[in-house]
């Protein structure tokens, strides 16, 4: 219902799709309201838009992320229409045109003002907590649209190559190397560049994987072979994990190198042309367990859109992904999946953090160095796996993404890391 009122709602994906604006049964006419899918609203882009001068005290943040975290999945659970749980410094007014400091929880719903059909409005606040209701969508970061850019056969393998199955035009991001039970090299991205998230049990799920993807100029140089999954759940748990382990047969690297990296990005983020940012050390952050260092910058290099640079804005973002094959559907309809207690990190104004292509790719915190003739250290926080219609980009930690896998980052021989 709609302000007392009775109405169809449509989430699409193109607006000449509705040629009328009622639907006649037998009995009455119903008005139909249509929200595109993605479609950035006045309000959504209030955190993309916020004064970095006004933050959210350490004890509040504290506390925001315990309540996601504990009520995230119940609330998933009431309201099919609810897309996205996350946190704000601000409350909207005015749709966005008045903001008013007050951290709160932000409920972001595919249709605001709209309350599903037998359904409860969403609370006005939680555990003492107020609520702020905005329209936003979650989405996932592969990338079916190959034609979009070049990607080099890389020998050796890098951190952000574009990767792929075999004979398939879906495309992600090899994130990181990893070392096997074996003691051989391994390479770890997200599940769903190979697999449909809502699929419980795939039909094949040992295969060979390519770099570049094959749907880059259609090659098919196969650099590993797909050797275990773990697939989002629709039960409550801890950390929603969505992650693929790959055994490197081809093209093994010997350092942490990074992949798509150019002369302008390194230069306006901090980094030295003559000594390129490497990760061979497998240096972890584990935010499951910690909090410290939270305002330190984060970078990450994706096959979809290079290097970028963010900070970290939440820890405990929660979503729900849904089956976008269908666009006119009623949304409980729909197959779907909740990504419970993830990271958000938010872009700059100039860039966003990620994008379609970049799942897989991971996130690090870069420390500054101890001393002044030393490098930035950097610390893997998380691996991307998709971004949210305001333009801040999910991941998730990275430390239940290793105990999921049975596997630890690779630390590349100390022989190796001389100069390049």
């Amino acid at each position: 219902m709609l302000c007392g009122e009775d109405v169809i709602v449509l989430v699409i994906d193109d607006v000449n799709i509705i040629q009328h604006d009622t639907f006649k049964d037998s009995v009455k006419n119903f008005r139909i309201v249509c929200r595109l899918w993605r479609n950035r609203s006045s309000e959504s882009v209030v955190d993309s838009n916020r004064d970095n001068n006004w933050k959210i005290p350490e004890q509040m943040q504290l506390k925001l992320e315990e309540c996601l975290k504990g009520k995230s999945y119940t609330l998933f659970k009431k309201h099919s229409n609810l897309e996205i749980i996350s946190v704000s410094a601000f409350r909207s007014k005015k749709h966005g045109k008045e903001l008013v400091f007050d951290p709160c929880i932000v409920l972001y719903c595919s249709c605001k003002g709209v309350v599903p059909y037998s359904e409860e409005e969403f609370p006005k606040e939680i555990d003492g907590i107020k609520i702020d209701v905005r329209e936003g969508f979650f989405y996932l970061f592969p990338n079916n649209h190959f034609f979009k850019r070049s990607t080099d056969l890389l020998n050796p393998l890098m951190l952000g190559a574009n990767i792929g199955q075999q004979g398939e035009k879906k495309e992600g991001t090899l994130g990181g190397f990893v070392t096997l039970s074996n003691g051989k090299i391994g390479a770890i991205t997200c599940s769903h560049i190979f697999f449909d998230v809502n699929s419980n049990s795939p039909s094949i799920t040992t295969f060979d994987v390519v770099q570049p993807s094959f749907g880059y100029k259609y090659t098919n140089e196969i650099c590993g072979q797909h050797e275990k999954y773990v697939l989002p759940s629709n039960t409550a748990q801890d950390v929603t994990i969505d992650a693929s382990l790959i055994r490197l047969t081809d093209r093994i690297p010997q350092r942490g190198m990074f992949a798509d990296l150019k002369a302008k990005d390194l230069t306006e983020f901090g980094f030295k042309i003559e000594k390129l940012p490497e990760y061979s050390n497998g240096a972890t952050r584990d935010y499951c367990k910690e909090q410290r260092n939270r305002m330190n910058a984060c970078i990450k290099c994706g096959a979809g859109s290079g290097l970028s640079r963010g900070f970290l804005h939440l820890n405990g973002f929660a979503a729900r992904c849904r089956d976008t094959t269908f666009s006119l559907t009623n949304p409980p309809s729909q197959e779907q999946c909740t990504y419970l207690s993830q990271l958000e990190i938010v872009g700059t104004l100039q860039k966003a953090f990620a994008d379609f292509g970049d799942s897989g790719a991971l996130v690090f915190q870069v420390d500054p160095p101890s001393t002044e003739d030393g490098d930035d250290q950097l610390f893997c926080i998380g691996m991307i796996v998709g971004g949210t219609s305001y333009c801040t980009t999910v991941v998730t930690p990275i430390e239940p993404v290793l105990k999921a896998l049975n596997v630890k980052m690779h630390v590349f021989p100390q022989e190796h890391m001389d100069e390049s």
